[in-house]
């Protein structure tokens, strides 16, 4: 991936979490976002 692009993952249980780490690591220059669900959804 090229710098600039973003990789987007959803659900933080399971392997969300792990492949988020690893994907940061692999590919430093690729920005990683993660959605998950929340109980209550505060705005951040």
């Amino acid at each position: 991936m090229q710098r600039g692009q973003r990789l987007v993952i959803i659900g933080m249980g399971g392997v969300g979490g792990p492949a988020a780490m690893l994907a940061k690591r692999l590919m430093p220059e690729v920005d990683v976002t993660i959605i998950r669900e929340e109980e209550r959804f505060i705005v951040r």
